[in-house]
């Protein structure tokens, strides 16, 4: 089966972000979790693979239940629990969207939500940091 790209080096994968003027999107995901399964199968995973989506948005998941070795988008090293209690992810599956600089642009996407607007929730997550890497005022973030 198919999986989504795990987080090693957020800092590196800004650098790709801004070279390319798109987001990240982070997928807080558990591997017992059977909601995580869903989102990542019928969801991210499709996303991924759809032309008009898989070139607006980088993707990577985080196992918040793992110690994984973890770059953060500051360079420094961390875990993918760690990370995610940094930023209180609570429950899985979450799903926030950054631009280049680590912040979030988008409202995290917590838990399956209603499974017939998922994927509207995600593409307006992203939308919202493409706004943000290519609209008025785009780059003059402070590095």
């Amino acid at each position: 089966m198919a999986q989504l790209m795990r987080a090693d080096n957020l800092a590196q994968l800004a650098a790709e972000a801004r070279s390319k003027r798109v987001p990240v999107l982070i997928a807080f995901m558990q591997q017992s979790c059977p909601y995580c399964a869903v989102a990542r199968r019928d969801h991210l995973l499709a996303l991924q693979r759809d032309p008009q989506w898989g070139d607006r948005v980088l993707i990577r998941e985080i196992d918040v239940d793992r110690d994984t070795p973890l770059r953060n988008f500051s360079g420094s090293i961390t875990t993918h629990r760690a990370f995610a209690r940094s930023l209180n992810v609570l429950r899985v599956p979450t799903l926030i969207v950054f631009d280049t600089d680590g912040v979030a642009v988008a409202q995290p996407l917590t838990g399956l939500l209603t499974e017939d607007f998922y994927r509207l929730h995600i593409e307006q997550s992203i939308e919202a940091g493409l706004a943000r890497m290519r609209g008025p005022g785009a780059g003059k973030h402070k590095r």
